[in-house]
């Protein structure tokens, strides 16, 4: 009995519903009516009892097929969209990456090869001084000593020449003895650039030209080869080290100009060029170490300091379509081509999309083709089809409202607005184009 009780009450809803949707939708009544289902009288009664328009003329019979076609079709069945033409267009060629700047040249000062201590410290930190200058002399006794000892040695082997050459000159001694001496004196005057050199490096000099940095010692103390003297940094040019993504590194190439604003001076843009690129990327960050030289004539920059780095670099060129007219598909994405008043599906590869753009690559779009950007969902492969864009205005008609295309319409939220003004327009002229019979016609069925 409880069954049959669900049975009943389900009937009754349904029931319920199906009066409740035909009387808010009396076109599904009139369908019912027009089918040829068989509907006992009392139904079809209680059809026209819940909804009396069910049993009137659908209104597309009584507005005639003038303005049926006006909406979505021309006369020939063709559809009506929008299209708008296949443009090119370069990818992004702006890049910005973070920097650190470097002295162009920066050497770390040591002893040469030498030990002792300091006699004297000649300069002071941040002095500019040039490439040889004497930053720190240590004492010197001793190479000065070796200094006048080789200079002795070498005068006595120098008489001991002359004298070995006037006796062979007398025939008294043989040209080996005199040959032998002659070495020897050679072997003085070595030991006497020895003595000089190694007294030069008492005075510990400036490698390069620049400014010196903290003088790390002071006088008395005992350095080593180890001992850092001092940095002296060539700071007229900046060397600004940066990490460029690896999707930039086709474009990169030595020469390119670079822009860099410090940090510290934002108000200032510092030009220059790429002047090394390194041959391989970081694995963990895929990025490539590159180098740009900058200008510091006025050494406002100091070295450490970091930077905003962005270069221009000449983007690939590709197709450029509207992103509405691309549509997706389990294949991939496709646009509609219009060819011959034909519409054809293009496979594209989607490379980067702008904010109003979209640039695509395809064997089968060339720059110039036709593509549906509105009215894509009435558009069949190999359906004949129409652009708004080119059609022309009925004489005797007013023109219709202008249609925006993909490249100049207005932001979204007033494209679909727009749009429907111009199909509106296209269809009410449409419609003064029809016969006067088929008026008639109209006319007669609405009576």
């Amino acid at each position: 009995m409880g069954f049959l009780k669900q049975i009943f009450v389900t009937i009754l809803v349904l029931a319920v519903a199906g009066a409740a949707y035909i009387k808010f939708d009396p076109s599904a009544g009139r369908s019912l009516l027009a089918s040829d289902l068989p509907l006992p009288d009392p139904l079809r009664s209680a059809i026209l009892w819940i909804a009396p328009e069910a049993g009137e003329p659908a209104p597309e019979i009584a507005s005639g097929e003038g303005q049926r076609s006006g909406g979505r079709r021309r006369g020939g069945g063709a559809t009506m969209v929008v299209s708008a033409p296949v443009t090119t267009g370069s990818t992004r060629t702006r890049m910005r990456s973070i920097g650190t700047g470097e002295a162009a040249r920066s050497v770390v000062v040591h002893p040469d090869n030498t030990a002792g201590i300091i006699e004297e410290v000649v300069v002071q930190s941040a002095d500019m001084v040039e490439e040889g200058t004497v930053l720190v002399r240590l004492e010197r006794a001793s190479e000065e000593l070796a200094v006048d000892r080789a200079r002795l040695a070498l005068e006595a082997a120098e008489d001991k020449v002359a004298r070995f050459e006037r006796l062979q000159r007398a025939n008294t001694l043989s040209a080996v003895e005199v040959t032998d001496v002659t070495r020897e004196r050679d072997n003085a005057r070595l030991d006497l650039r020895s003595a000089e050199i190694a007294l030069g490096k008492r005075d510990i000099r400036a490698p390069i030209s620049g400014r010196v940095g903290i003088i790390a010692v002071d006088r008395g103390d005992l350095v080593s080869t180890d001992t850092v003297i001092a940095t002296v940094d060539d700071r007229e040019h900046l060397k600004v080290i940066f990490y460029t993504p690896e999707s930039f590194v086709q474009q990169l190439a030595i020469g390119t100009p670079v822009e860099a604003v410090s940090t510290a001076r934002p108000d200032t843009v510092y030009e220059g060029e790429i002047t090394a690129i390194d041959s391989r990327l970081d694995e963990a960050s895929r990025t490539l170490r590159t180098e740009a030289r900058i200008e510091n004539g006025s050494d406002d920059l100091r070295p450490g300091m970091s930077f905003s780095v962005s270069l221009s670099l000449e983007g690939e060129t590709f197709l450029s379509v509207d992103p509405i007219s691309v549509v997706w598909e389990r294949t991939g994405p496709i646009v509609w081509k219009i060819v011959d008043g034909k519409a054809q599906k293009a496979s594209v590869r989607i490379v980067e999309r702008t904010i109003d753009r979209v640039l695509v690559a395809s064997d089968d779009l060339a720059a110039g083709d036709s593509v549906v950007v509105e009215g894509l969902q009435s558009v069949r492969e190999g359906g004949a089809v129409e652009s708004i864009n080119d059609a022309p205005a009925p004489d005797g008609a007013a023109p219709a409202a202008p249609v925006p295309s993909a490249s100049t319409a207005p932001k979204p939220g007033s494209d679909d607005r727009a749009t429907a003004q111009g199909l509106v327009g296209i269809a009410q002229a449409n419609a003064a184009e029809q016969p006067q019979a088929g008026g008639q016609a109209s006319a007669g069925a609405a009576g």
